[in-house]
């Protein structure tokens, strides 16, 4: 029985060490060419189908050794223990004519009082549960022996239906033993607690035939498949509570009684011939479960709420039996997964890992109508495999290796010279091939942006008086932009698609541009795209990203990515000073500053800014962003200072932005016609960083947040109720004898308008959510701003710190903003800013939803303190980077 190598391969193979049979003349089967097996047959004329075997330690054996049980529909019950790799008649350990066909065999606890295994037998008018034990003999050296195996009859129930098939299992949540539920031929399921009956239902009164059946233990759920072809669901207490719809007395019309209500249905379209609770779908989390349905063609995986996950049609295979088995587990908490195995008409034994087919073997001689995975002798993972006639086979997962080694048998010396002279010949081929590097396409897609510096004057005005863009002297503000595509090289490019990405504060007149083909040497193709503003959004950046995406002439993808900056005056217009204003920042320079007109002479060039606005703009600037807020700079020219306010904390941004462009761009402009300056332009921020401001728009968004989840967690519960109310109302309108409604139809609108209410407040909330998000990814990028001038940072060090305190807002409903930053942050704190080995070494928490945003205000204040310290993204001096903060929290906190 024991394969040759040490370890079991985990897929089913070809191999085949023990094999029963009922028959009683010997003969030799082969399951693969080259391996060959002894069988044996014990029996004649004896019928066999689902549910015909049963693998489990049913005498309560201390080690644990299963057995294999087969009961034929001629009454006959046989139990096998497999010793060694051919069958032997000894492996034969019990056989017992029972007098009446068995349709089922089943392995529980079903004796009260008793932890032990017993065993079911379901017959066609009775069920029986007996108790297996081994008589053991003990000879003169006193070592123990078993003689034989008896069965002893615990109970049995007559039943007064005719069976079909049963299943157990903790019944309304018990515990430490199994109750059985059968289900008849005419659709009637009853149920026994052990020793004693129940209660009976009729699931359908339009029955036809019987279908598998099956418990799920998590919910308390039976599981049927009905004659419509849908896999319905019913709770035990559900049941137990529904009033008895059943005559017991057979042939008889069944009273009128309350209809058994379903908890779930799912049209899958077929018959079910097999239906299982596991873990098949590796995307599951540690709690879920999902039901494998196997039908006559196809398989599907059912969520637990009725969903249909996923499902594969396998219209080649006629499907003869079906069996999940479990997986090691991948760690000691999470649970194992499962893994299909199948077998077809056509002699195929498949195994697959979700929906996809891993391994496949051929059977000669069997067609299993009962399969599973199970442990015999001690080894884990062997197939047990019965069919129509009876035959039993164990098969286990894999080939034999090998018997002999392969071994050289020429023993002439190596030329080595020979086979040096053979590798530079190789080489030399293959550098041929490939060439000496990688070539360069041919073909070279080139897109440039050309941004004009006036808004646009003359254009169609396709909108409406009240639709939120912004305007100026009742002229849309827009701006369009050119892209010119064009293609250097000798072959033309196809199929090119443009795809844009601005800030929610815009709205484009496309975002997504499809060009059919473009030729070399030709003129270039120009792409307008339109922008206009809304006021209903503050703007919180100015970059726009093309990306262009095209096939070269050998068919290999490629891609261009063109940033390109829209005109400040297209977000703001120049405003009469404003002087009194909520928040301020300061920045110096170490040059005298220009004048405001040279700097924003873009702004100033607009069409609607008259000639004497701009002659006042001398040391003062004021703007208004279409959204409403305002902003202002002003120049103290003895203290090389620049001052910006604003009556919101995140309008600082754009402006400050805007500011450090133009500064950047005025002196380098100067430094060249100049040839050069001794000391570079620098800009700087003494004050402290106005993080208080910047929590208090995190705590807005967070807040939000919050706010959104409750009330789509009051939504949920509100649906909920409101289809509970329906089916109550639907029941009681079919209902013969209707019971009065006691308001239902009140409680029902009741429940209509609050759905109303809360699906409008969703709707306020987002709206909000987005606002306060544009606000927040404003306001993130004013710090890094001031934090790279106030602490000196480089490009690189800059550019690592912005992709962890990111300003690009994702809020979802699993993951936001706040945990992205934290879990980047928690990262930053034990590695490049980490002061001293232990940080380094803490273990960071699973990202979840935080309850408040404390330890993120806490982490962002000592990444500041370590940068303010002398500590370094890259560059720095390793070790130690961050010291300094001695007060500060731990990384992993």
């Amino acid at each position: 029985l024991v394969p040759k190598r040490t370890e079991l391969p985990r897929f089913p193979g070809a191999g085949r060490p023990w094999e029963r049979v009922v028959d009683l003349t010997w003969q030799t089967d082969e399951l693969v060419p080259g391996k060959r097996v002894v069988a044996a047959h014990a029996g004649n004329d004896e019928e066999f189908d689902t549910g015909c075997m049963c693998v489990a330690n049913v005498d309560n054996e201390p080690g644990g050794t299963n057995k294999i049980i087969t009961g034929s529909f001629q009454g006959v019950l046989r139990m096998y223990c497999p010793r060694q790799k051919e069958y032997n008649i000894e492996d034969l350990i019990l056989e017992k004519n029972m007098e009446a066909p068995i349709l089922q065999i089943a392995a529980g606890r079903f004796v009260q009082g008793s932890q032990e295994l017993c065993m079911a037998l379901l017959h066609p008018h009775k069920l029986a549960i007996y108790m297996v034990s081994a008589i053991v003999s003990r000879s003169s050296s006193g070592s123990a022996a078993v003689n034989y195996y008896s069965l002893a009859q615990a109970y049995e129930h007559r039943l007064t239906r005719p069976a079909f098939n049963m299943c157990h299992g903790p019944f309304g949540g018990i515990k430490d033993r199994d109750y059985i539920c059968i289900q008849s031929l005419d659709g009637v399921v009853s149920f026994f607690e052990q020793d004693s009956f129940a209660f009976s239902r009729m699931l359908s009164p339009n029955f036809l035939a019987p279908g598998p059946l099956c418990y799920m233990a998590k919910f308390d759920l039976f599981l049927v498949c009905s004659n419509s072809m849908c896999i319905e669901a019913y709770r035990y207490q559900v049941l137990a509570a529904a009033a008895d719809n059943v005559d017991q007395a057979p042939g008889q019309e069944a009273t009128s009684g309350k209809k058994v209500q379903v908890d779930w249905y799912t049209n899958i379209g077929e018959h079910a011939q097999h239906i299982e609770i596991g873990r098949f779908s590796r995307s599951l989390s540690p709690q879920q479960l999902e039901i494998l349905v196997v039908g006559e063609h196809t398989i599907f995986t059912i969520k637990e709420n009725g969903g249909i996950r996923l499902q594969k049609r396998l219209a080649e295979y006629t499907i003869s039996a079906a069996r999940g088995y479990k997986l090691p587990p991948e760690s000691q908490d999470a649970p194992p997964f499962s893994n299909l195995i199948l077998s077809t008409h056509q002699g195929h034994l498949m195994v697959y890992k979700e929906m996809q087919l891993v391994w496949c073997a051929r059977l000669t001689g069997l067609v299993p109508v009962q399969c599973c995975v199970e442990t015999i002798c001690g080894i884990r993972g062997m197939i047990i495999g019965l069919d129509c006639s009876g035959k039993v086979q164990v098969a286990y997962m894999g080939t034999d290796p090998p018997s002999a080694s392969l071994v050289n048998t020429e023993m002439k010396e190596l030329n080595y010279d020979e086979m040096e002279e053979e590798h530079q010949e190789l080489l030399r081929i293959i550098r041929q091939t490939h060439g000496e590097g990688t070539k360069e396409a041919e073909e070279n897609l080139q897109v440039e942006a050309q941004v004009p510096p006036v808004l646009d004057s003359n254009q169609d005005d396709d909108t409406d008086a009240d639709d939120p863009v912004g305007r100026v002297d009742g002229v849309v503000m827009q701006c369009t932009v050119n892209l010119f595509v064009r293609v250097d090289g000798g072959k033309p490019v196809e199929n090119i698609t443009i795809a844009l990405r601005a800030p929610s504060c815009f709205a484009l007149s496309q975002t997504s541009v499809h060009l059919e083909k473009i030729t070399p040497g030709g003129r270039p193709e120009v792409v307008p795209i339109t922008f206009r503003v809304w006021t209903t959004v503050l703007c919180s950046s100015l970059d726009v990203l093309a990306c262009t995406s095209y096939f070269s002439a050998n068919n290999e993808p490629r891609t261009v990515v063109t940033e390109f900056r829209l005109p400040f005056a297209l977000v703001a217009k120049l405003i009469p000073p404003v002087k009194n204003s909520a928040f301020k920042i300061q920045l110096e320079c170490n040059r005298p500053p220009p004048p405001l007109q040279s700097l924003f002479a873009g702004l100033i060039a607009q069409p609607h800014v008259s000639d004497s606005m701009g002659k006042q703009l001398s040391a003062l600037l004021s703007v208004q962003y279409v959204s409403g807020t305002e902003a202002t700079i002003s120049i103290s020219k003895n203290a090389c200072r620049f001052s910006v306010q604003a009556s919101e904390f995140a309008s600082l941004w754009v402006l400050s932005q805007e500011l450090c462009l133009r500064l950047r761009e005025y002196f380098e402009a100067q430094d060249a016609e100049a040839g050069g300056a001794a000391e570079p332009f620098v800009i700087s921020y003494q004050d402290s960083l106005p993080l208080h401001d910047y929590f208090a728009l995190m705590d807005d968004h967070f807040a939000l947040r919050k706010h959104l989840e409750e009330l789509r967690s009051d939504l949920a519960d509100r649906t909920q109720q409101y289809r509970v109310i329906q089916k109550r109302l639907l029941v009681r309108f079919k209902d013969r004898n209707p019971s009065p409604l006691n308001r239902l139809d009140q409680l029902l609108a009741h429940t209509f308008e609050q759905v109303l209410q809360l699906t409008e407040g969703i709707d306020e909330v987002e709206r909000a959510l987005r606002t306060v998000s544009c606000h927040l990814s404003a306001a993130t990028d004013l710090v890094l701003l001031l934090v790279r001038l106030r602490f000196e940072l480089d490009d690189e060090n800059f550019r690592i710190l912005r992709m962890h305190l990111s300003p690009e807002m994702a809020d979802t409903s699993e993951q936001g903003w706040e945990e992205q930053v934290d879990a980047s942050l928690i990262q930053l704190l034990r590695t490049a800013l980490a002061r001293n080995a232990k940080d380094r070494s803490t273990v960071p928490a699973p990202m979840k939803v935080p309850q408040d945003t404390l330890k993120l205000k806490k982490r962002i204040t000592s990444v500041v303190d370590r940068l303010a310290n002398g500590g370094r993204l890259v560059g720095g001096d390793g070790e130690g980077a961050g010291a300094g903060g001695g007060g500060e929290e731990e990384p992993a906190g």
